[in-house]
C-alpha cells in the first residue's frame, strides 16, 4: 500500500465509523425509552495490542514485536434514570491531547452519551505505545511510516471499542447494592523523588540495581489499594480496584505487555469470574525502584504482593445501598510554562533541525502541540462520579501522589478513590515546587506551568458538589 493510499483509507475509515457510531447511539437511544428504575451496570473488554512490527505511537518504545500478554482496552457503563456514564481504562503508556478527544468521543457516541461523561484513563504500562497525533503531524512528514501507522492503529481501536460498547448495551445487569473496602500493599510503591539533606532531589526510577536506592526510604506514597464492588443478589457484577504508582517492572525490549496490573487483574478474573477494572492512581511520583531491580524474579514478587493487597481489600468489603448516580465536570485552562527551555520559539527551532536526535524532536513537538492547545483555548476536563459516599475523582496528566492525598483529606468521611493519567498532554502535573527543585526528572517533562491551585480547587469544586 502506497502513503497516499494509506491516508486515503484513513479517511474512508473515519467515515465508515462516522456512520456506523451514529447507528449504535440511535439504536440504544431508542432503547433508553424501555429501561427500569434502579442502577444498571455494563462491562466491555477488547483485545488493542497493536500490530506487531509496526512503528506505532510517539516512539519512546521500541517497535513491539513479540506480545507476551494482549494489551486491552476494558470499561464500565453505568446508568440510572438519571445519569448514564462510561469509565474506561486502556493499556497505553498515555494519549494526549485530540487523540484523547477523538477516542473518548467515539466511546461517548458508542454509549449514546455526552463526551463529558467518559472518564479515559491509561495505566501508564511502559510495554505499550504512547498516542499523540498533534505531536506527529509536527515532527513528522504526512508520508512518514509512524505517522500513517499510528493513525490507523487509532482508528482501529475506536473502531473495536465502539463494537465492545454496543454488545455490552445488550448486557446491562442491575446493581441492587454497592460495597468499598481497601488494604495496604506491601512493598510495592516507592517514592521516586527522595529529598536529600542538602535539599536536592535523588531520582529512584521504576527499577535499579543500585543497592543504595534499594535501601533508602521509601518515601511519600499512598499504600492504601481501594475497591469498589458493584453487587446484586447473584454477586458481584464487577469490581474496581484503585492503586498509585507507575506499574512497569521491566520494559524497553519490543515486547507487549499489560505488565503488573494487568497480571493480577487478569489472574483475579480468572479465579473470581467477575469483572475486573484495574485503574492507576496519582503514581506521576511513585515507582517501583525501590523494590525492582528489573528482574523477572523481581517482577513476579511485585504481581504477587499488589494480588494480595487487592484480594485483602475485596476480604474487606463492606456493604451499602445504592443512591443516585452524581456526575460532576469541571474545566481546567492550564498556565503555559514560562521558561525559555519551554518556549514555543525554542521548540519550533529544535522542530526544524534535523540534526538532533530524535528524542529531542519527539520533545518539541510534544512541548509545541501542547502549547497550541493552550493558545486555542481547549481546556482539560476533570470529572467526579458520586454514589452516596462514594467519589470516583478522574485527573488529567501525571498527577503526583499530593493531589491523592489531598483529594481524601477533603472528604476524610466518604471513600474517595483518583484515577490518574486521563489526557496527558500536560505531563506531569506536581506541586509548584518542582519548578525551583534541583535534581528530579518529572518536572523536565512537565510542560505546563505551576498549577497546584488550579488543580486543587477543581478538585475541591468536583468534591463539593
Amino acid at each position: 500500500m502506497t502513503p497516499s493510499d494509506g491516508h486515503r483509507d484513513i479517511r474512508i475509515l473515519t467515515c465508515t465509523m462516522i456512520v456506523v457510531l451514529s447507528t449504535a447511539t440511535s439504536t440504544m437511544a431508542d432503547d433508553d425509552t424501555d429501561r427500569a428504575s434502579g442502577l444498571y451496570a455494563a462491562t466491555f473488554s477488547v483485545d488493542v495490542t497493536p500490530p506487531l512490527g509496526q512503528p506505532i505511537g510517539l516512539g519512546f518504545i521500541p517497535i513491539l514485536q513479540t506480545v507476551e500478554h494482549p494489551l486491552l482496552a476494558r470499561g464500565i457503563l453505568l446508568r440510572d434514570s438519571n445519569t448514564t456514564c462510561a469509565i474506561c481504562t486502556v493499556d497505553w503508556m498515555e494519549v494526549h491531547n485530540e487523540s484523547y478527544d477523538f477516542l473518548r468521543q467515539q466511546i461517548a457516541e458508542a454509549a449514546g452519551i455526552d463526551e463529558s461523561h467518559v472518564a479515559l484513563h491509561c495505566l501508564h504500562q511502559h510495554t505499550a505505545p504512547a498516542i499523540g497525533m498533534a505531536a506527529q503531524r509536527l515532527q513528522l512528514e504526512e508520508t512518514d511510516p509512524r505517522r500513517i501507522a499510528s493513525a490507523e492503529y487509532l482508528l482501529s481501536v475506536a473502531e473495536k471499542i465502539e463494537k465492545a460498547i454496543q454488545h455490552s448495551c445488550n448486557h446491562w445487569q442491575p446493581v441492587t447494592h454497592l460495597a468499598t473496602g481497601r488494604a495496604k500493599v506491601e512493598h510495592v510503591a516507592s517514592s521516586r523523588r527522595l529529598e536529600l539533606a542538602d535539599g536536592t532531589i535523588q531520582g529512584r526510577s521504576s527499577s535499579t540495581q543500585d543497592e543504595k536506592l534499594h535501601a533508602m526510604e521509601e518515601g511519600r506514597i499512598d499504600p492504601w489499594v481501594r475497591t469498589v464492588s458493584l453487587e446484586n443478589p447473584e454477586g458481584a457484577v464487577a469490581q474496581l480496584h484503585y492503586y498509585a504508582s507507575h506499574p512497569q517492572s521491566y520494559y524497553g525490549d519490543g515486547r507487549a505487555s499489560s505488565d503488573v496490573p494487568g497480571i493480577v487483574r487478569d489472574r483475579i478474573e480468572q479465579r473470581s469470574g467477575i469483572f475486573q477494572l484495574y485503574v492507576t492512581g496519582c503514581g506521576g511520583d511513585i515507582a517501583f525502584g525501590k523494590y525492582n531491580n528489573g528482574s523477572k524474579e523481581a517482577r513476579e514478587r511485585l504481581t504477587d504482593r499488589l494480588q494480595a493487597g487487592i484480594e485483602q481489600s475485596i476480604a474487606n468489603l463492606k456493604h451499602q445501598p445504592i443512591e443516585p448516580l452524581q456526575w460532576s465536570v469541571t474545566d481546567i485552562h492550564f498556565p503555559l510554562r514560562q521558561d525559555a527551555a519551554f518556549s514555543e520559539s525554542t521548540n519550533r527551532n529544535i522542530l526544524a533541525d534535523r540534526t538532533l536526535s530524535e528524542g529531542q524532536r519527539r520533545k518539541a513537538a510534544i512541548a509545541v502541540a501542547w502549547i497550541e492547545r493552550v493558545h486555542a483555548q481547549r481546556p482539560v476536563q476533570l470529572s467526579c462520579l458520586t454514589i452516596g459516599s462514594i467519589r470516583m475523582l478522574h485527573l488529567p496528566g501525571e498527577p503526583f501522589v499530593q493531589f491523592q492525598l489531598e483529594a481524601q483529606a477533603m472528604r476524610p468521611n466518604e471513600f474517595v478513590c483518583v484515577a490518574g493519567y486521563g489526557d496527558c498532554g500536560m505531563g506531569y502535573i506536581g506541586g509548584d515546587r518542582i519548578y525551583t527543585d534541583r535534581g528530579g526528572y518529572e518536572q523536565t517533562y512537565a510542560f505546563a506551568g505551576p498549577s497546584e491551585q488550579l488543580m486543587l480547587e477543581a478538585m475541591r469544586d468536583l468534591l463539593n458538589e
